[in-house]
């Protein structure tokens, strides 16, 4: 896949989002710098699974099992292999504690109120499965993420099996669509009007994590027309592939949803108020 690794070595996104002010809101107190940062990691993530599912509904790509397993899978190797971000691995490891987190809120309100029969599997299984992946392609650099996550050694050994499956198993069916040429598909940024959000659109522009996202799927692949990538308010916080549009679409209040959790459920924010 030798055009996605290009394109993403050419790409000028360099995140470095842990590092970085987010318009002045780390001034007050880094914890909301660092907040912005997690939220922003999740965002390139979130991106990258509807993607996946913009992949399989655009080349019609066939999947066996679930489709949200499957485009979790294929987030998880796209910031592994092809993202040159210095915060790639952050951003997966964020992302995965971002399920977990949601896990732990979920099992507050009881087991009753889990949907197995969702499309999606349970946070807890999204957020150990992505683990056994990181692990499983770099043991070396996630390691320590397993530990804390209680993967044991023998069962973070099998992981590098179920990488390297879901990877040839995405890279087999993506190839015959890669494109030769310097740019294959067109791919439009929106950015609709934020209102309260504004903060979050404005991080997500200096960033540019739809862009750079854009930059390497028009420079990979030979999609059927054109595409966009839309982010505008939705009323709840959300991310998803709209196929009678060709679009995906973010919305700006999960990045204010994943803001708030690291600061209430991550940090702690709440039991530590005066």
């Amino acid at each position: 896949m030798k055009t996605m690794m290009a394109a993403a070595a050419a790409a000028t996104l360099c995140l470095g989002l842990s590092m970085a002010p987010v318009h002045g809101q780390d001034q007050d107190d880094p914890i909301l710098g660092e907040a912005m940062a997690f939220a922003l990691h999740d965002a390139a993530f979130t991106m990258y699974h509807e993607i996946g599912h913009l992949l399989v509904g655009e080349l019609g790509l066939p999947v066996l099992g679930k489709e949200e397993d499957a485009v979790d899978a294929l987030a998880t190797i796209w910031l592994l292999e092809f993202d040159e971000g210095e915060d790639s691995y952050d951003a997966l490891i964020d992302a995965a504690d971002g399920w977990y987190f949601n896990a732990v809120q979920s099992t507050g309100s009881g087991v009753d109120e889990f949907s197995y029969y969702d499309e999606h599997s349970l946070d807890i299984q999204r957020a150990y499965a992505m683990v056994c992946m990181m692990v499983g392609k770099d043991p070396e650099a996630f390691g320590e993420t397993a530990d804390i996550y209680e993967i044991d050694p023998d069962q973070q050994e099998d992981c590098g099996y179920t990488y390297e499956q879901a990877f040839t198993s995405w890279m087999a069916l993506l190839d015959p669509h890669l494109t030769e040429a310097e740019a294959g598909a067109s791919i439009e940024v929106i950015y609709e009007d934020a209102g309260d959000y504004e903060v979050y659109a404005l991080a997500l522009k200096d960033y540019r994590i739809m862009e750079y996202a854009a930059e390497t799927v028009a420079a990979s692949f030979n999609l059927p027309g054109p595409v966009t990538f839309r982010a505008t308010q939705c009323g709840e916080p959300n991310a998803f592939y709209d196929p009678s549009n060709s679009e995906v679409i973010y919305c700006y209040e999960m990045a204010e949803h994943m803001f708030y959790m690291y600061l209430y459920d991550i940090v702690g924010w709440g039991d530590t108020a005066n």
